[in-house]
């Protein structure tokens, strides 16, 4: 097997951002999850993060998710308009036999290998694990694996999608009042959770890990049906770009000003949405906007994601088609090859990385207690963690992701040619 090949050698497309994005999707994750699973243990020290405008952006890691969602959206959206566009259908045993073969085979093993690591090997962990096998845990069962609540996510959207694009679709014919509403839809959901359920409560005064944070995480932040907007966003970006490029080419050419005009607002979005730590996973008493009004919280609250997601989409299709100066070095960044890497390796990565942390954390601070200071135990254990993300991540593509790849594509094109 030629590892050249699958860790550097990056395939010929005009998408290459999107390996950025989605390399710094991951780490951002997972410099998260370091600061959040190590809150209750250093508070002070974790504290200080959600108050230092420079660190802040830490706390806000939960976008990173979205940011995953995004490329997930336009990324799988663009193969189902590429191929509806062509044969004004879809074939959905192909499209969802290259999805089960594509997520589910590296998905079970990390379900295995966390199950023995983390739990032991009793079989009644299994009780609650089947709803991660049929892709429920945001909803059902949900404390196995907990970080894997945006895979059922996505799984249940890309159900319904296809469904959508060949029967819901072809009824509108101007199909941006169809996806006006379902963008509405989640907005709308939000607000109702923010005021009737949570009672303007969402952000404020929850003890990470503690009894009401976790109603919120369990009954709010992992519904797919408040939290659909980040792949929606993508979806409609591949539907631009696969229906209508001429006229996007047409608009970043002769609609200069304009253009600009939204790609700095875009960039800002997304500067200051994951400057604000509002809520969230940051505790409000030790964020730097804790004397904003709280209807302006929850606002922010029900807004602040597709905002963001709709900004992240209009920043890559601008990489992909804009020549502006604004923009270029952007892309140029994001485009950069030592992204690849990490972007190849980034679903195993999100995967494997929380087992790490909950294993090492506990036993690495215990024997650093007194010989290193709260600072340094923090930092190595988040080095530790991703270096041990990384390795097994790795070994994941190679043993697992990229032999069954190479099956999905062998399969599908057998049934096209048939």
């Amino acid at each position: 097997m030629n590892l050249k090949k699958i860790f550097f050698e990056r395939p010929a497309h005009n998408f290459k951002a999107i390996d950025g994005i989605r390399a710094i999707a991951v780490l951002w994750v997972i410099i998260f999850h370091v600061w959040i699973f190590q809150h209750n243990t250093y508070p002070e020290l974790l504290g200080k993060v959600a108050q230092n405008p420079f660190l802040v952006w830490i706390t806000k890691g939960d976008l990173g998710v979205d940011l995953f969602f995004v490329i997930s959206g336009f990324l799988i959206g663009t193969i189902l308009f590429k191929e509806y566009k062509r044969t004004q259908t879809l074939n959905f045993k192909s499209f969802y036999l290259r999805r089960f073969l594509r997520l589910f085979p590296v998905y079970f093993f990390s379900m295995i290998i966390t199950l023995y690591f983390l739990h032991g090997a009793g079989a009644e962990k299994w009780v609650t694990a089947w709803s991660n096998l049929l892709y429920v845990n945001n909803y059902v069962f949900k404390s196995y694996m907990g970080w894997t609540w945006s895979l059922a996510i996505e799984e249940q959207f890309y159900i319904v999608i296809p469904f959508l694009i060949v029967f819901l679709f072809p009824k509108f014919r101007k199909k941006w009042i169809l996806f006006t509403v379902l963008a509405i839809i989640p907005v709308i959901l939000t607000y109702y959770y923010s005021v009737h359920i949570f009672n303007f409560e969402i952000p404020y005064n929850r003890k990470i890990f503690g009894e009401e944070w976790q109603e919120w995480f369990w009954g709010y932040y992992m519904l797919t049906h408040l939290r659909y907007g980040g792949l929606l966003s993508g979806v409609i970006a591949a539907y631009i770009h696969v229906n209508h490029s001429e006229k996007v080419v047409h608009f970043f050419t002769n609609k200069t000003k304009l253009s600009n005009v939204l790609i700095v607002f875009s960039l800002v979005c997304f500067a200051v949405i994951t400057s604000l730590s509002l809520g969230q996973a940051a505790p409000v008493e030790e964020s730097i906007f804790y004397e904003l009004p709280r209807n302006f919280v929850v606002y922010y609250e029900v807004i602040h994601r597709e905002l963001f997601s709709y900004a992240v989409v209009f920043i890559m299709v601008a990489c992909m088609y804009s020549k502006s100066r604004i923009i270029v070095p952007v892309n140029n960044f994001l485009s950069a090859k030592i992204f690849y890497p990490i972007a190849k390796i980034s679903y195993s990565i999100y995967l494997f990385h929380v087992m790490f942390m909950e294993w090492l954390f506990p036993m690495f601070s215990e024997y650093a207690e007194g010989s290193l200071t709260n600072l340094q135990i923090v930092f190595v254990n988040g080095i530790l963690s991703l270096i041990g993300s990384v390795i097994v991540a790795a070994l994941m593509v190679v043993w697992i992701e990229e032999p069954f790849n190479n099956l999905k594509n062998k399969l599908t094109s057998k049934k096209q040619r048939s």
